[in-house]
């Protein structure tokens, strides 16, 4: 094997973003005994460069909740568009079935049934039911049964066998079987046929099909694209503990900021494609465990790289973690963040693809490369990085340099202690989005700014240690295999 076939070869790809992990911890070390002010200069750098980013974060939230709220306000049925071309829009809403309670599956059958929308005898809610789901078919049978008597909705179950060869245990095996089997079932224009994937946990709003239909139907090339929902989590929010609170609606805010970056915007939990573009990725991915963002990639490479990612201001309504237990409510937290942060393995797929497409020009391949390698070196890394880095000039100083060493960690703490000062902005924001979509006590106010002051902490432990965890598995070839499903409690 050649020095080229290697280095785009998974043996060396998997180790990579925990060799640049480390590297970019020993980076300061380095520059500073080879030169202190060299050394200075990186740390600085550093600093100034993520207390920019948190300030250009809040802007891009502010920016994409005052367009969602603005969206949200206006009547899409009397548009042209909606009156005449969605009339012969098919949408195809696919739910996955594994071990949600029957009344969690209920509530999101009833939410889809509840809308505005004119023309619901176009929709079909295809449940992705998963064999080794225990109770999943019954549920499935269910709610069939009971829906398909009182709604103009189309509901269908199609159940996916357990163990099929050449697949894994993961979501994309499932909601491509759904999909494939109803293809047999009916005839379906390609280009005309929206294909949703939403979660089970998922409450769509009531304008929901009237503003993807439109979007959708608006959308110059509108094949070359996939359309992402704005999920917020509300459903449970009384019941959850104050971490997973944090992490869902951290999870917010981070989609309504990549919103306002068309260029690095990828789709996430909820979103929704044309069957040709679903067709022209060879549909989901039958073994990875991060379906959502890696079809991004699919479809991008499938396009040659003439594809992006269009924000649809449609808000999903979902579930943050809970469980029986505190205990159990951190550990499955975890899972869920380190299944997340898993999407590091669409480096092994990139590199090598922008390498053989000779299609996509150079400066793209090069950018979109560099976003994904930093996004995942930084979710791991960076935030340690960013607490530590403040005391290393006072370790390796002299004693000429010891005003330097000691000005430095001041300079941090100042930075460290402004940008803590600001977290009363997304506090207050994410007081305005959840008033709109759960009830509000008096205590929740003060309860939900004050948890805001944990964002350091739980950013330096439960969001950082899943994403380092899943590079070391990935460098030592332990992979995740297996798709772990967040547990939906029941709503009474």
């Amino acid at each position: 094997m050649n020095l080229r076939s290697y280095l785009l070869s998974q043996s060396f790809l998997s180790k990579l973003p925990l060799i640049l992990l480390c590297v970019i911890f020993f980076v300061p070390i380095i520059l500073l005994n080879i030169s202190y002010r060299l050394g200075i200069l990186f740390i600085a750098f550093y600093i100034s460069y993520w207390t920019v980013k948190v300030f250009e974060s809040y802007y891009y939230i502010l920016t994409s909740y005052i367009t969602l709220l603005r969206t949200n306000k206006q009547d899409y049925s009397d548009y042209p568009v909606i009156l005449h071309e969605a009339k012969h829009l098919k949408h195809i809403v696919i739910v996955p079935i594994y071990t949600e309670p029957y009344d969690v599956i209920a509530e999101n059958i009833e939410s889809i049934i509840a809308n505005d929308y004119p023309y619901k005898e176009n929709i079909v809610v295809l449940l992705a039911t998963e064999e080794r789901g225990p109770g999943a078919r019954e549920n499935a049978d269910k709610i069939v049964a009971h829906f398909s008597k009182i709604s103009p909705i189309q509901v269908v179950n199609i159940v996916h066998p357990a163990n099929t060869p050449g697949e894994g245990k993961v979501k994309g095996s499932n909601i491509t079987y759904a999909m494939k089997q109803y293809m047999e079932m009916e005839e379906l224009d390609d280009h005309m046929t929206f294909v949703s994937t939403i979660d089970t946990d998922t409450l769509v709003e009531t304008n929901f099909f009237l503003i993807v239909s439109y979007t959708f139907l608006s959308t110059e090339h509108n094949q070359n694209a996939i359309y992402q929902y704005t999920p917020v989590y509300a459903n449970n929010w009384h019941k959850g503990t104050f971490f997973a609170r944090l992490i869902a609606m951290g999870t917010t805010f981070w989609q309504l900021s990549e919103s306002q970056n068309p260029e690095f915007y990828r789709n996430f939990a909820v979103y929704g494609q044309s069957l040709y573009c679903l067709k022209k990725a060879d549909f989901w991915s039958l073994t990875s465990i991060v379906e959502d963002g890696f079809q991004y990639w699919r479809s991008y490479f499938s396009f040659d790289g003439i594809f992006r990612i269009v924000n649809v201001p449609a808000v999903c309504r979902m579930d943050i973690v809970e469980e029986e237990t505190f205990i159990k409510t951190v550990r499955s937290q975890y899972k869920q963040l380190r299944r997340w942060s898993w999407g590091c393995t669409d480096i092994e797929y990139v590199i090598p693809q922008f390498m053989n497409n000779p299609r996509i020009p150079f400066f793209e391949k090069f950018k979109k490369t560099q976003y994904l390698i930093l996004n995942h070196l930084f979710w791991a890394g960076g935030a340690f990085m960013l607490f530590f880095i403040g005391y290393a000039p006072g370790i390796f100083s002299s004693v000429h340099e010891s005003i330097i060493s000691l000005t430095i960690p001041l300079i941090t703490s100042f930075l460290f202690t402004w940008i803590f000062a600001t977290i009363i902005f997304p506090s207050i924001i994410s007081i305005f989005i959840m008033k709109k979509y759960t009830k509000f006590r008096k205590r929740d106010y003060i309860f939900n700014i004050f948890q805001w002051a944990l964002i350091p902490i739980l950013t330096l432990t439960l969001f950082s240690i899943p994403a380092i965890e899943s590079q070391i598995r990935l460098f030592f070839g332990k992979r995740l295999g297996t798709f772990e499903t967040t547990q939906k409690m029941k709503r009474k």
